[in-house]
């Protein structure tokens, strides 16, 4: 039998996965407390939520994820992943938006209306998940080698 080789993509994907994880706790715990037991509207709890976990998931990929640890480079890659991530928010808080709207009119979600919404705010993220994992693979953090054979 051959011993299981992992290679370094489905190192970073495992950690990416490890992290996300980590911040979707983090955003689940922030979105209940706002929507749940604060009653803030689905678009500010989805904004606070993103927030935490995108702070979390930010540091999580770049330094443990994807092993950048050097100060060069910081701001690119923070400029960079916050587009996507707002890109991501934005997906998330008209999402949550919508089934706030719609939810009530069912007569199956009327009692359940704070997990419908949250439940849409994470079917926003995970429909996101694999995307995110390549744009952060192929563009954001890209090894260096890659960038300097392309001149960027």
């Amino acid at each position: 039998m051959r011993p299981i080789t992992i290679t370094p993509r489905v190192r970073r994907f495992v950690r990416f996965a490890l992290g996300s994880a980590l911040a979707s706790v983090v955003s689940a715990v922030d979105f209940w407390v706002m929507f749940h037991t604060l009653h803030a509207p689905p678009e500010v709890a989805s904004l606070t939520a993103f927030a935490s976990g995108a702070l979390v998931n930010f540091v999580s990929n770049r330094y443990w994820a994807w092993g950048r640890h050097s100060r060069m480079g910081l701001r690119r890659d923070l400029g960079s992943y916050a587009v996507l991530a707002i890109a991501t928010a934005l997906a998330a808080a008209g999402v949550t938006r919508v089934t706030k709207s719609y939810a009530p009119h069912v007569t199956a979600f009327a009692d359940h209306l704070a997990i419908v919404v949250e439940a849409s705010y994470f079917a926003t993220y995970a429909a996101m998940f694999l995307v995110k994992f390549a744009v952060l693979d192929r563009v954001i953090f890209r090894p260096a080698q890659v960038e300097e054979s392309t001149g960027v």
